[in-house]
């Protein structure tokens, strides 16, 4: 059987992609790639077909505009400008990307379809025939409601009440289905005996559309107004380790820090790398913590004269790292907090956008970290607060191993294959 999956982001949106394309090329099914052009060359090395998406996604998010958005800072009405001129930018390319997944169907005749919440016109196929396509995603708070939790488009702000959190979600996705319509509506023509509207896609994405949220049932459980068609699975890790081979001088590093963390923004980039990286490693050293500053995409930058307590890096698997660490400071990708709660680290996050401020809270309720600093307002006084908790409360060390015990025995391996070939009755 060959399956397409379909993801559009960052390594952060990839990465859960792939790791159910190893699963299934290993139960021997042919395995498509649709992915940003940028990862054609180690998509391809994992021996996949790939299909590359226009550079233009994620050269948008290298853009000025992408830059204020992700970690520029500013206030409420700045962020609402950069928003906007990222939106208007992006209005052409989302042809050119809704374009190529249409063709990705005719061209490559995938039996099934696992696509990524970004893929706009996977959804409009979906309701034509739902039992060839599931939803997947490592973030909750977008379709299915939380009382608990606004929209995740909303978690840069402290929680509401049950009732308003739950009004959130019909707002956001008010508006995200009148935004589908203006891209989407030429496309409808493609699926004549499909009633599409605003109301059908609302009911069909709530009750129909099989989603399957790649996340951990401990961090986030599921609630119980969901309807059968969500399913809440565990996060799934890919072996990142068949070709690294760490260098001997961080092997030396490690044996002479035993007690050390990660500093990482993955692929987060801000307008600011040099004076951020500046605050936080000079707090490092002001309180004796030696750390592998993880430079990566930009996010954050080497510091002159740092001594040999900061060591720095240009990319490292999580998995090889982190069972040997303490803790790691990051941005919040639903990936790195799930990696980092598997292997019983000590959190605290540094909140870019979007999903990463919801993480926050959720280390925070799980006390395996204190409340981070946003990026955008890294106020040095209240960072410092908030580091001395991280290194020294004993209570996060404990809360973060019972943690790590449960997260490893619930994402079960055949679960999601099951799930895409064996599709829930209810989704008809």
């Amino acid at each position: 059987m060959k399956t397409l999956f379909a993801s559009l982001g960052s390594r952060g949106d990839i990465e859960p992609f792939l790791a159910q394309a190893e699963i299934f090329s290993e139960a021997g099914h042919q395995v498509v790639c649709l992915f940003p052009e940028q990862f054609r060359e180690s998509v391809t090395q994992l021996g996949y077909e790939f299909i590359g998406f226009d550079k233009g996604f994620l050269e948008l998010l290298e853009s000025q505009s992408g830059k204020n958005i992700m970690g520029g800072g500013g206030n409420a009405w700045k962020q609402l400008i950069n928003y906007f001129k990222l939106a208007k930018n992006s209005m052409s390319l989302q042809h050119t990307l809704i374009t190529q997944q249409r063709g990705a169907i005719s061209t490559h005749k995938p039996d099934r379809i696992v696509f990524h919440a970004k893929c706009m016109y996977f959804y409009l196929a979906a309701m034509e025939n739902p039992d060839r396509f599931s939803l997947l995603t490592p973030i909750p708070c977008m379709t299915h409601p939380s009382s608990e939790f606004p929209h995740i488009g909303l978690g840069k702000w402290k929680p509401f009440s049950p009732k308003w959190n739950l009004k959130s979600y019909d707002l956001v996705n008010g508006l995200r289905r009148l935004s589908m319509k203006k891209f989407m509506g030429k496309f409808y023509s493609d699926f004549p005996s499909t009633l599409i509207t605003s109301k059908t896609i609302k009911e069909f994405e709530l009750n129909q559309l099989q989603t399957i949220y790649t996340i951990s049932p401990s961090l986030f459980p599921r609630p119980a107004i969901w309807p059968e068609s969500a399913k809440i699975v565990g996060y799934y890790f890919r072996n990142q380790l068949k070709q690294y081979h760490p260098s001997p001088e961080l092997k030396a590093w490690i044996a002479k820090y035993p007690k050390a963390i990660l500093l990482t923004f993955g692929s987060m980039s801000n307008t600011k790398p040099k004076e951020h990286s500046q605050t936080l490693i000079d707090l490092l050293q002001k309180h004796q913590i030696p750390a592998i500053v993880n430079t990566s995409w930009g996010g954050l930058e080497p510091v002159e004269n740092s001594d040999e307590s900061i060591f720095y890096v240009n990319q490292i698997p999580y998995d090889w790292i982190l069972p040997q660490l303490y803790g790691i400071i990051h941005h919040g990708g639903s990936g790195t907090t799930h990696q980092g709660a598997a292997h019983g680290c000590v959190q605290m996050i540094v909140p870019h956008i979007i999903d990463q401020y919801f993480w926050n809270r959720i280390v925070e309720n799980r006390q395996v970290g204190p409340l981070g600093t946003s990026i955008h307002d890294l106020d040095e006084d209240k960072f410092e607060i908030a580091l001395i908790d991280f290194w020294t409360n004993p209570f996060y060390t404990e809360n973060a191993k019972k943690l790590s015990n449960q997260i490893k025995t619930e994402a079960k391996r055949e679960t999601v294959l099951d799930l895409v070939l064996n599709p829930n009755p209810n989704s008809n």
